[in-house]
């Protein structure tokens, strides 16, 4: 047996390690607790019993100070009415003498149409060259198909941007319009403008391996049952939406190549370490990382310290970063960058003693050049706050409707998100650009400016 002291020594590291250890725990709870429950606000009725002294609520509405505005005054209007009186609306008097003066009022409304039957008469003529009677396809006709365009445009768009089920669909169909069909139409609906946009898909699918720069993200799907990985590539032209059962680099590759030839900008998952390719790690994932750890050693006032001034260091990144995304670079902007890369190759190359943060420390310092990229390229952004907002509908999609039942619905979806979200960044009407779709895709391939420019 170990002498008295060998012991104490030896439980004592134990306690210390048992200790980190629930500490950690109770860190990753309170993070996992705060991704599922919302905190809500305590109500000022609560607990009447408690004696302490609240402060009062603040005063609702505009600040001090705030010029109030209103709704701008159209500069059209399609109808005209003229209001006349016959008796005062206030005391019902018929004496009424009409002064020359007048106020318009202007009122922009809805218009709720109900459904158009159209029909469509084809005139039959023989060919004499390819012995065949043919007959032509009229404005706005879907051959065999009984709902027109717009419907299923509007069904589509409520669907794949409002994210609604399709039973709300159709309910707002039949209430609405007075048009009614089943739900499972719905999904065939999608499938005949995924059709017609696919080869628009893979065009965009294949032009971003030519792109500047990406923001590259990836969320959680399901596929009847299946776990599955919702992966998006953006930037300012185009957004691609890949549905994969992976999570890893061969993802990545199978898109991407596994060589790209502008930035990717990602967040710090293990998938992006081996492409080879420019890279700029999200400084605001870094942040929350930082902070992780502030609180992980709350007790050690030296790595404390090391945490903070990597913290401002980043922060200082992110701001100059931004400066130069708005055009307002300052006149020493290369001394600035210099001195920060400077600060940051030195503060991560200094040793900390617990294994922890040693090892965290590391795993920066290892990708420290990917972390102002974004300081040599005008485009190219410190976060990837595009791409998260880009995922926040599907990932709303996702709680409604559990992902897809079938690979038809995952082509479905990956095509109708592509292409509305990338008509969005060309400023197109994304209900719009699904009628042209179904109707012209030549024409809505036009629309987003395919292929596009890589300066």
């Amino acid at each position: 047996m170990p002498p008295l002291e060998e012991q104490v020594k030896i439980l004592s590291d134990e306690n210390r390690q048992l200790k980190e250890k629930i500490h950690l725990l109770e860190l990753e709870l309170k993070e996992y607790r705060d991704k599922i429950f919302k905190k809500n606000k305590k109500s000022r009725h609560d607990d009447e019993d408690d004696d302490r002294d609240d402060p009062p609520p603040g005063k609702k509405g505009a600040p001090l100070g705030h010029t109030g505005t209103t709704r701008k005054t159209p500069d059209y209007f399609d109808d005209h009415k003229e209001v006349f009186l016959s008796q005062c609306p206030h005391c019902h008097g018929t004496d009424l003498t009409k002064y020359e003066s007048f106020d318009d009022h202007y009122q922009e409304d809805v218009v709720i149409i109900k459904k158009k039957v159209t029909r469509f008469r084809h005139h039959e003529y023989y060919c004499k060259t390819c012995k065949e009677i043919v007959h032509g396809i009229g404005e706005g006709e879907l051959l065999h198909s009984y709902i027109g365009p717009n419907a299923k445009s509007i069904a589509s768009f409520l669907h794949f941007q409002m994210a609604l089920p399709y039973r709300k669909i159709r309910a707002i169909f039949s209430e609405l319009f007075d048009l009614d069909f089943d739900p499972s139409s719905c999904p065939g609906f999608d499938g005949q403008i995924s059709r017609n946009g696919l080869e628009i898909y893979e065009k965009l699918k294949e032009s971003l391996k030519n792109q500047p720069y990406l923001h590259v993200d990836e969320t959680g799907w399901r596929k009847d049952a299946i776990n599955y990985w919702l992966w998006l590539y953006a930037n300012n032209q185009i957004a691609v939406y890949d549905i994969e059962k992976g999570r890893g680099q061969s993802q990545i590759e199978s898109v991407l190549g596994k060589t790209f030839g502008g930035v990717i900008i990602s967040d710090f998952l293990g998938a992006y370490n081996k492409i080879l390719s420019l890279k700029q790690r999200c400084l605001v994932h870094l942040l929350r990382l930082i902070e992780k750890w502030h609180l992980y050693f709350y007790d050690n006032a030296k790595i404390k310290k090391y945490l903070d001034v990597l913290k401002n260091l980043i922060k200082k990144i992110i701001k100059l970063n931004a400066r130069l995304l708005k055009g307002k670079m300052p006149a020493d902007f290369s001394v600035q960058k210099a001195d920060l890369r400077g600060m940051l190759k030195n503060l991560l190359n200094k040793k900390l003693e617990h294994p922890k943060a040693e090892k965290f420390r590391l795993r920066i310092a290892k990708i420290s050049d990917q972390l102002t990229t974004c300081l040599d390229y005008v485009n190219v952004c410190s976060h990837n706050n595009f791409a998260e907002r880009l995922l926040r509908n599907n990932v709303i999609m996702r709680k409604i409707t559990f992902g897809n039942r079938g690979d038809a619905g995952i082509i479905n979806h990956q095509v109708l998100m592509s292409l509305i979200e990338t008509a969005k960044l060309h400023n197109n009407n994304p209900l719009s650009f699904l009628y042209k779709i179904l109707t012209n895709a030549k024409e809505a391939q036009d629309l987003i400016k395919l292929p596009f420019s890589t300066a």
